[in-house]
Order: structure tokens, then C-alpha cells, then sequence
């Protein structure tokens, strides 16, 4: 605010008016709006979708045991006919091979009879004679391992099916909020002026 005073002075002249100015200047401000930025990021959308009606097949094969008794029956004379026969066939057959070396040995015994051998009572006394028989004790079977064994074990198959999981993924944009900067210039104060007159008395004497 500023004052000015207009008038003359000195006490012979005139008490003149004196006129009283009064101003004030205009003022103004600035008010500035700065909010902050936000950002927002929503997760991600997630959906997955299993089918949990599968199929599981189980299988099993038997298991099998197979037992061998045969060489033990075998030991007990107990035989199947075509293994007795063959063996008969061969016990024949050695006994003929058997007989025939006997006969051709005596045989040949016999024509050294005219070199003054005594041929005849040994050769009568070895076909009249018998053979002796020793008793003895056997097993039956003679031995555990005649019985064989052969065991296949069972087979497990498992089989499952089942549906494979379907996923959608979806992304979410980012929430970006950027409000905007506002500055405001106002008039915070007004200009004005003011006149007054001050001192009207007039000097007479002059």
C-alpha cells in the first residue's frame, strides 16, 4: 500500500487542502495440483480343466508249476510203455551181444581140447551155475534231485488312461492412471486507490 500527500506549506500563505492518496497494487498466486501416478497389475487368469474319469486295466497271468516225476517213478519201476519197451529192446540186446561172446568164448575153448585142456567141466560148470544174489539197501528215489521243478511266476500288465489336462492362460493389462497436473493462477488480492482531503482551514490573514 503507498500514500501520497498533495498541498502547500508555510504559515503566511493559505492552509491550502491537502489530498490523501491511498493504493494497493493487485496481487496474484499460483496454486499447483501434482497427484501421483498408479499402477495397477492384475494376475494373470488361470483356468485348467482334468478330466479325472480314466480307465486303469490290471491283468494277471497264472502262475504255473510244473513238477518232473518221472526218473523218480523210474526208480520204483514205474514207467511209461514206450521207455520200457526201448529199455527192454536194449537189456535184450545186450544180453544177446552178452551171450554170443560167452558162447564164441567157450567155443573156443573147446577147440583146444585136443591140446589136453580141460575144457568141458569148466565150460558145464559155468552154465550150470547161477549167479549169486547180494541183497542191499537202496533209496527209492535214490536221490531228492530226480524230482525236478520248474515254476514260471505270473505276469502284472497295468495300463492307465487318462484324459491330459487342458489350461487357458489370460494375461490382464496393467491398470495405468495418470491423472493430470493442474496449475491454477487466481487474483489472491485486488488493486485499488483511495483519495481523502485533509486540511481545509484557511489562513485569513493573508
Amino acid at each position: 500500500m503507498a500514500s501520497a500527500f498533495l498541498g502547500g506549506g508555510g504559515e503566511n500563505q493559505m492552509n491550502m487542502p491537502q489530498i490523501e492518496i491511498q493504493q494497493q497494487n493487485a496481487r496474484t498466486a499460483i496454486q499447483q495440483s501434482r497427484p501421483q501416478m498408479s499402477v495397477r497389475q492384475p494376475s494373470a487368469t488361470l483356468e485348467i480343466n482334468q478330466d479325472l474319469a480314466g480307465t486303469l486295466n490290471i491283468s494277471r497271468t497264472a502262475s504255473k508249476l510244473y513238477i518232473d516225476q518221472s526218473e523218480a517213478f523210474a526208480d520204483a519201476n514205474l514207467k511209461a510203455s514206450l521207455r520200457q519197451s526201448k529199455e527192454w529192446s536194449q537189456i535184450g540186446e545186450q544180453a544177446a551181444m552178452a551171450y554170443i561172446a560167452k558162447t564164441a568164448g567157450q567155443g573156443e575153448q573147446l577147440k583146444k581140447i585136443e591140446n589136453g585142456t580141460n575144457a568141458t567141466p569148466f565150460i558145464a560148470r559155468q552154465n550150470g551155475e547161477k549167479p549169486q544174489r547180494q541183497a542191499g539197501m537202496v533209496m527209492m528215489p535214490e536221490s531228492a534231485f530226480k524230482v525236478r521243478f520248474n515254476f514260471v511266476p505270473s505276469e502284472l500288465d497295468i495300463e492307465s488312461k487318462w484324459g491330459k489336462p487342458t489350461i487357458h492362460a489370460r494375461k490382464n493389462d496393467p491398470e495405468i492412471h495418470i491423472p493430470k497436473w493442474q496449475t491454477d493462477v487466481y487474483l489472491e488480492q485486488k488493486n485499488w486507490i483511495t483519495f481523502s482531503a485533509a486540511g481545509s482551514t484557511v489562513n485569513q490573514r493573508l
